[in-house]
C-alpha cells in the first residue's frame, strides 16, 4: 500500500489492524512520513479555525438588529452556514501564479539511496555526492551526480541531478534531465512525474503540467493529493 493511501485512510478513520500496524511503524521509523502527517494535521486545523472565525464574525454582525429582524437574521445565518460548509473550504478562492504554486509544493526529494546501496565499487564517490546533496550544496552535488551517471548509467543519479538543477533554478536543464529519465523504469519513475510536472509548471508550460498532474491523480501515484490540489488552483 502506498503511503498516500495509508494517510488518507488514517484521516478517514478507516485503518484496519494490519494498516494500523504499518502506520505505527512508519510513524516511528520514517521522518518524512511523520512530517507529512504533521503537515496535513496542521493544514486541516488551520482551515477549520479560519472558517470558524469567519462564520463567527459574520454572525456577530447580524446580532445588532436582531430585535427587529430576527427572521431575516435566521435566514441569513442559515445561508452562511451552508455557504461555509466544510467541503467548500477546499475550493480555492484566489488565483495563484505558477511561481507561487511551485514554491508552495516543491521540496527536494529525500536521499533514499546511500543507506540501501553500500558495498559497490562507487561507494566512496556516491557517498560523497549524497553528502553534498544532504548538506544542500546542490551545485557540487549536481556535478557529482552528472559524473556518476555518465560513468555508470545508473538512472537514480540522473533523477537526483535533475532535482539539484530544479533547486538551483535551472528549470529547463531539470526538465531535460527528467525527460531523459523517462528512458528508465526505476523505482523513482512515479516520483519523477511529480517533479517534472512542477518543472513544467514553473516554466509556464501549463498544458504539459496538467497532463502529468491528471495522470498522477488518476493513478493515485506519488503526491496525487497535491497534484489534485494544484489542478484546482490552475483551472
Amino acid at each position: 500500500m502506498k503511503n498516500e493511501e495509508l494517510i488518507a485512510l488514517y484521516f478517514d478513520g478507516k485503518l484496519n489492524a494490519n494498516q494500523k500496524t504499518l502506520f505505527d511503524k512508519l510513524m516511528s521509523t520514517d521522518a518524512e512520513f511523520r512530517a507529512q502527517i504533521e503537515f496535513e494535521k496542521q493544514t486541516k486545523t488551520a482551515i477549520i479555525s479560519i472558517k470558524k472565525d469567519d462564520l463567527k464574525r459574520k454572525l456577530q454582525q447580524l446580532e445588532a438588529p436582531k430585535k427587529r429582524f430576527n427572521y431575516y437574521a435566521i435566514v441569513i445565518a442559515a445561508s452562511l452556514i451552508i455557504a461555509l460548509g466544510i467541503f467548500s473550504l477546499l475550493q480555492p478562492t484566489e488565483r495563484f501564479s505558477n511561481e507561487q504554486l511551485f514554491a508552495e509544493y516543491f521540496q527536494p526529494y529525500a536521499n533514499v539511496i546511500v543507506p540501501a546501496s553500500r558495498g559497490d565499487e562507487h561507494t566512496n564517490t556516491k557517498t560523497e555526492a549524497f553528502a553534498y546533496y544532504d548538506a544542500h550544496n546542490y551545485k557540487v552535488a549536481s556535478e557529482k551526480f552528472h559524473t556518476l551517471f555518465n560513468t555508470t548509467n545508473t538512472s537514480y543519479y540522473l533523477f537526483y541531478e535533475a532535482i539539484c538543477e530544479l533547486q538551483l533554478g535551472n528549470t529547463q536543464i531539470a526538465i531535460n534531465l527528467f525527460e531523459q529519465h523517462k528512458g528508465f523504469e526505476d523505482k523513482l519513475a512515479t516520483h519523477r512525474n511529480w517533479y517534472l510536472a512542477l518543472a513544467y509548471l514553473k516554466s509556464d508550460n501549463i498544458k504539459d503540467a496538467k497532463v502529468l498532474l491528471q495522470t498522477i491523480t488518476a493513478k493515485k501515484s506519488y503526491k496525487y493529493k497535491a497534484a489534485d490540489a494544484i489542478l484546482k488552483k490552475i483551472k
